[in-house]
């Protein structure tokens, strides 16, 4: 058994094998209404399932036989393949935008929406073409390599550079995108910037070989197209294993981000329950959710950045709202907000006022008249999440120190 033996029966359906199990993890990202960027990592990895698989030895004659057209896989491989390439240069191209890369123009996402309606439409067009070459091409032999064996027929010839043109223009976006993204991104994103500029520089390489060997066809030396065809696969290959590992290790890295910017949010949310709750249950109006209690609190881990922003809208709604004519709200100055020492005084300031005013509504004491710091209408959600997080920090102090107050007026009014 030589290589080419070796390669198209033992190593193409490992290939197959692996791929495959991740592109069943993600079926579902194929349905209508997915994210974009799922929605490419998908494609690709279904793509280059099926193409693997196609052009595996066993289902390559399987094929043949089903059909009863000889080299039926042949298309089937290539067209799955520049599916693949679309789905990577879609995921790519949309984690590009968010980190600042191919962002030249006014509107970068309308942009990028355009040059995707672009991309299939040259999909589509490719794909037509190249089964028209197919279907007027030779049929009469089943043979290992359809684009070599037959490449000096004319039909074989404008299919290969159909096929070679599109993976081509691929491979030269997702060097570009590749690179520019190593460059950009920082910590393990640019790691995913190497291996697809890696992928891209041997599909670029791999691209190169299959235009050598046109050049050779025309020149007349059929035995050069021969000599680079295994060389080929083997850099094809290469490019569609370090693409789609570039690509699952971005989607990995940004979704282990996610994951734990909304572990952070939840984290966060949960130490403004307390202070929530509490101006919640004198002011309900304010709340568009019911109050969940502290147990389903602590478990609703998924929907914490949803509930953080809610909670931070209705934690200044309660405060506007409390207390009446008796309770002012004074907005701190930006400068104030960002100085650690004048902000953290002014949050213990308002976690002292809101405490004085929960309790003595809560026990039907006479309203104080107190000033409640609040962040400025020109600051961020963080600087908000922030100066909530101080305030609900600092209250639960000042919550029982309150209560005692209160508790020790009335001995002392009733002694």
């Amino acid at each position: 058994m030589n290589l080419a033996d070796v390669v198209s029966t033992y190593a193409i359906p490992a290939v197959a094998v692996f791929v495959g199990i991740a592109a069943l993890l993600r079926a579902r990202d194929l349905l209508p209404g997915s994210r974009r960027d799922r929605q490419g990592l998908a494609v690709a990895l279904w793509g280059l399932t099926v193409g693997t698989t196609a052009l595996a030895s066993p289902v390559y004659a399987a094929l043949t036989r089903l059909t009863g057209v000889a080299n039926i896989g042949e298309p089937i491989a290539r067209t799955a393949l520049m599916a693949c390439a679309i789905g990577i240069l879609t995921m790519v191209g949309h984690f590009a935008v968010h980190a600042g890369v191919d962002a030249g123009g006014a509107d970068p996402w309308r942009r990028r929406t355009g040059w995707g309606r672009r991309r299939r439409t040259w999909l589509a067009v490719a794909v037509v073409v190249l089964w028209a070459c197919f279907g007027f091409g030779p049929h009469g032999q089943q043979v290992r390599s359809y684009m070599v064996t037959f490449g000096d027929q004319a039909p074989v010839q404008i299919y290969t550079l159909v096929f070679v043109a599109f993976v081509g223009g691929a491979f030269a976006e997702l060097l570009r995108l590749g690179w520019q993204m190593h460059a950009t991104m920082t910590g393990r994103l640019a790691t995913s910037g190497w291996l697809i500029t890696l992928g891209a520089s041997a599909g670029c390489l791999y691209v190169a070989l299959r235009l050598v060997g046109l050049g050779a066809l025309a020149a007349d030396r059929p035995g050069v197209l021969e000599a680079l065809a295994w060389p080929g696969a083997v850099l094809a290959a290469t490019a569609s294993i370090l693409l789609v590992a570039g690509t699952l290790w971005l989607a990995a890295v940004a979704r282990a981000r996610a994951a734990s910017d909304g572990l952070t949010a939840h984290t966060r949310s949960v130490r403004l329950y307390p202070l929530w709750r509490d101006l919640v249950r004198l002011r309900p109006g304010v709340a568009m959710e019911p109050d969940p209690g502290p147990v389903r609190e602590v478990l609703s881990v998924r929907t914490g950045a949803w509930r953080l922003y809610r909670r931070v809208i209705e934690l200044l709604d309660a405060v506007r709202i409390l207390g009446g004519r008796r309770v002012t709200v004074r907005p701190v100055t930006p400068d104030a907000l960002v100085s650690p020492r004048v902000s953290n005084e002014k949050a213990d300031r308002a976690a002292t006022a809101l405490a004085e005013v929960v309790v003595a509504e809560s026990v039907g004491a006479p309203m104080p008249k107190m000033t409640i710091p609040v962040p400025p209408t020109a600051a961020t959600v963080e600087q908000e999440v922030a100066w909530w997080t101080k305030v609900a920090h600092r209250y639960r102090v000042r919550r029982r120190q309150a209560n005692r107050r209160v508790k020790n007026q009335r001995n002392e009014a009733t002694s």
